[in-house]
């Protein structure tokens, strides 16, 4: 019965991603098979940044699997960690919370690692049908997304205007 539920659910999900999938970036990432099908978070490598006088470990989601995954499965994230999505160019970003089991806060920034807006309190998704998750949008196009633990935004003080000081070439090497 579980698997006949998961594959109903994985058939109505990609029919979802199939629908939504467009040049213009204005929907969330595909999901990838693995990931829906794992069930476990995504360990990424870390680098160090800065943000708002704070220090930072961040992971590095730099591909489409990476960034379709991003922080599902995750039952808690430690304060000073986060996951930035790391993409070519900017564009308008849009963001959902399937699979994902903790509130996280996001911030976007251009492609000078500026932070250009922000959104607070993104709800846990874990459990809910795709089609009633609400969608996250950034209201510019930015180049960069950096989810953080819920909350974070508020008690770090970031703001629009930091800048995100992350070693450079660490953003795009594999």
């Amino acid at each position: 019965m579980k698997s006949k539920v998961f594959l109903i659910n994985f058939l109505f999900l990609i029919s979802i991603i199939c629908s939504s999938c467009q040049a213009d970036s204005s929907s969330p990432a595909a999901v990838s098979q693995s990931a829906v099908e794992i069930g476990q978070p995504q360990i990424l490598p870390k680098t160090q940044a800065s943000l708002s006088g704070q220090n930072w470990q961040i992971m590095l989601a730099r591909n489409d699997e990476q960034r379709a995954q991003g922080l599902m499965f995750y039952e808690s994230l430690p304060e000073n960690e986060g996951m930035l999505f790391v993409y070519s160019s900017p564009r308008k970003m849009a963001f959902w919370m399937y699979n994902t089991r903790i509130e996280l806060d996001i911030v976007f920034f251009s492609e000078d690692l500026m932070v250009t807006e922000f959104i607070k309190a993104m709800q846990p998704g874990y459990g809910q049908l795709p089609s009633r998750l609400p969608r996250y949008l950034s209201q510019m196009p930015a180049q960069y997304a950096l989810e953080l633990k819920g909350g974070m935004i508020e008690k770090a003080g970031i703001k629009v205007g930091d800048r995100l000081d992350i070693p450079v070439t660490m953003l795009y090497s594999e």
